[in-house]
C-alpha cells in the first residue's frame, strides 16, 4: 500500500459508510451508531493505523480543554512583547498551571481586542486569560463572549462582573521604598511610561516611604529617553 496518511474518507469508502459516521465514531459520538458499526470502524482504524487530528478531536468535543491566553501587543513593547520580563514570567506560570490542570494553552498576541471573540470561537475555547487591555475593552468583551475569562493584572475602577487578578500596587511601591530606605537611600528617581492607574498607585506607595522620591514618565524607547518629571 502507498505510504500515505490514512484519511477518514478512506476508512468510510472501505467500509461503505459515510464520512460522518466514521467521524462520529472517532470523536466518541456513538449514540446513533450501532454497536456493530462502531466495532467495524474501530477495527479498521486500528488495522490501517489511522492517526487522528488532535485539533479536530478537540474542536469536535464540548470540552475542548483549550485555554486561550491573549496578550495586548502594545506599542511600548516595540514588537518584543513576549520578551518582556513580566509577560514571559506570567506565561511561564500560566503554562505550568494549565498543563497541571490537564488543559492546553493557546497563545495569541494582538493589539486588536475585537479579534478576541473570533479567536475564542474558532478554537472552541473552554476559557481565556487576558493580559494588558483596558477596562472598557474588557467590559465590551464580557458582553460579547459567553465563555469564562480572567483578566490578569488589569486596572479597573470597578471590576463589576469581571474576574481580575491583581496585586496591591500601593503596597508594592511601599515595599520597594522601604527596602531602599533601609539601604540608606533618601533621594530616588522612579521611571515609568505613564503617571496614571497602577503606575501612579505604585509611585504613591513608594513616596509614602521616601517623600523625596521623584517620578520621570513619558515615552520610553530603547536607547532613548523619557519626557516629563514630577
Amino acid at each position: 500500500m502507498e505510504n500515505r496518511r490514512i484519511r477518514i474518507v478512506d476508512i468510510a469508502e472501505e467500509l461503505g459508510l459515510s464520512t460522518a459516521t466514521v467521524s462520529n465514531v472517532i470523536h466518541g459520538k456513538t449514540k446513533k451508531v450501532s454497536a456493530e458499526t462502531v466495532k467495524r470502524v474501530q477495527q479498521l482504524l486500528e488495522e490501517r493505523q489511522y492517526i487522528p487530528s488532535m485539533a479536530g478531536i478537540l474542536l469536535a468535543q464540548n470540552d475542548s480543554k483549550i485555554i486561550g491566553v491573549v496578550i495586548n501587543d502594545h506599542e511600548k513593547y516595540e514588537g518584543h512583547t513576549l520578551e518582556d520580563p513580566f509577560i514571559s514570567a506570567s506565561l511561564n506560570a500560566l503554562a505550568k498551571e494549565i498543563r497541571q490542570a490537564g488543559k492546553f494553552l493557546m497563545l495569541q498576541v494582538t493589539d486588536q481586542w475585537d479579534e478576541i471573540p473570533r479567536f475564542a470561537s474558532m478554537w472552541n475555547m473552554e476559557g481565556m486569560v487576558l493580559i494588558g487591555y483596558c477596562e472598557q475593552e474588557y467590559q465590551k468583551l464580557r458582553a460579547e463572549m459567553h465563555i469564562p475569562f480572567v483578566v490578569y493584572d488589569g486596572y479597573m475602577e470597578s471590576s463589576g462582573n469581571l474576574v481580575n487578578i491583581e496585586v496591591d500596587h500601593f503596597d508594592g511601591g511601599a515595599q520597594a521604598g522601604r527596602y531602599l530606605k533601609s539601604r540608606g537611600h533618601r533621594a530616588v528617581l522612579c521611571i515609568s511610561d505613564n503617571k496614571i492607574c497602577m503606575d501612579q498607585e505604585r509611585f504613591m506607595g513608594f513616596k509614602s516611604e521616601i517623600p523625596n522620591a521623584e517620578l520621570m514618565y513619558g515615552a520610553i524607547r530603547s536607547g532613548g529617553s523619557v519626557g516629563n518629571r514630577i
